[in-house]
């Protein structure tokens, strides 16, 4: 494979019967230049007929490679992630959702702000100017957004930058520091993002949370009752491992952060 540019990576859950028009779309939507420089890789859950699916068409498609890493057993968005920022050949890597809720134009200005340096991480909004929300989801996946929403702002991070929205499924980073961030998460499912955000503002990288477009297109396939046991879950871990009492765990992760900035961490060589 050619030196890439830029690596995309499309978390799925049993989404064969979209994941052939996310493709087309994105392609269109990519200048030229960057699409055939852009390897996809589809970072897969599911147990649906994806994988035959992309063998069939990836010759008719205009990246540079699209390759889909199926997890057996599922592992989960956020460790889906992490193995992805691994497998990455490119020095800018991200993800959007594969229901294309934020639209693929906007993956041009995050790589542009990456690259020039104005950002180490670029992380799409729909809760600061310039968004705009088409089609709210279902209402009580909004109340427990705005629920989370004030815990993250007035408690998580206290005391450190807050971000109007962290669960918006648009973010790039550069491909190193995705490598650190997505490293040994203890949140999965939705609460990766907070997570993963919690740890830049540690590890002092900069990000831009820029407005974009949004809209419900596809409902989430894990049950209410799963998303809102999951949450707790997870921001009772966040609060006693980030917050209360900082673990070993955030100590190895300054630690790879301190080895990558020297050049000596093997992942981000």
């Amino acid at each position: 494979m050619s030196q890439t540019e830029l690596t995309l990576l499309l978390p799925t859950y049993n989404e064969a019967d979209i994941i052939e028009h996310a493709l087309v779309t994105i392609e269109k939507a990519l200048p030229p230049d960057l699409c055939t420089k852009t390897e996809v890789i589809i970072v897969d859950d599911g147990t649906d007929a994806l994988p035959d699916h992309i063998y069939r068409i990836k010759g008719q498609l205009k990246f540079a490679d699209v390759s889909v890493l199926r997890n057996n057993p599922p592992l989960g968005k956020g460790k889906s992630l992490a193995a992805g920022f691994e497998k990455a050949q490119s020095p800018i890597s991200g993800f959007l959702d594969v229901d294309l809720s934020t639209p693929p134009r906007y993956i041009l200005p995050a790589v542009e702000a990456i690259k020039s340096g104005s950002c180490d991480i670029y992380i799409g909004s729909r809760r600061v100017a310039g968004s705009q929300v088409n089609r709210q989801q279902f209402f009580l996946k909004d109340i427990l957004g705005n629920m989370l929403g004030v815990i993250a702002r007035k408690i998580i991070f206290s005391g450190m930058r807050s971000y109007r929205d962290t669960q918006c499924g648009f973010k790039f980073y550069k491909t190193p520091a995705a490598r650190i961030l997505y490293y040994d998460l203890m949140a999965n499912d939705g609460l990766n993002d907070l997570e993963v955000l919690i740890r830049a503002n540690i590890l002092g990288y900069h990000v831009e949370e820029t407005g974009v477009q949004w809209e419900d297109l596809r409902e989430s396939k894990r049950s209410l009752r799963r998303i809102l046991w999951g949450e707790l879950n997870a921001i009772s871990k966040i609060l006693v491992q980030y917050k209360l009492f900082p673990s070993a765990q955030l100590l190895n992760l300054k630690e790879r952060h301190f080895e990558s900035r020297s050049g000596h961490h093997r992942s981000v060589e």
